[in-house]
């Protein structure tokens, strides 16, 4: 292994697939992410972070905001103007996204 890597022609890219499929050969079992019930440990965090904050009106509001944003930008630096956009229609739709992660892939 040692005069492999000595080797110049092993590129980059061979170290990537190398390390891709040592990956994929360790993965385990997929975990889906579920929102905690009431009572449970971490439910009263949940509850204002995602369900009154990212979910309710401020998140909204951010939302609208940051696209508005992203609008204005989008002319004049395309570059800021773009991922802004995405990251507001990301924020707004932000509880179906929540529910896709927690499907098990």
């Amino acid at each position: 292994m040692l005069k492999l890597l000595r080797n110049r022609t092993f590129r980059t890219i061979d170290a990537a697939v190398l390390l891709l499929l040592a990956t994929l050969t360790s993965a385990t079992i997929a975990h889906a992410f579920t929102a905690p019930a009431a009572g449970d440990l971490g439910y009263d965090i949940y509850d204002i972070v995602v369900n009154q904050g990212v979910k309710g009106p401020l998140g909204f509001v951010g939302g609208v905001a940051a696209f508005l944003f992203g609008v204005s930008r989008l002319f004049s630096n395309i570059m800021v103007g773009i991922p802004t956009i995405v990251a507001a229609v990301c924020l707004i739709k932000s509880d179906s996204i929540l529910q896709t992660f927690g499907m098990l892939i």
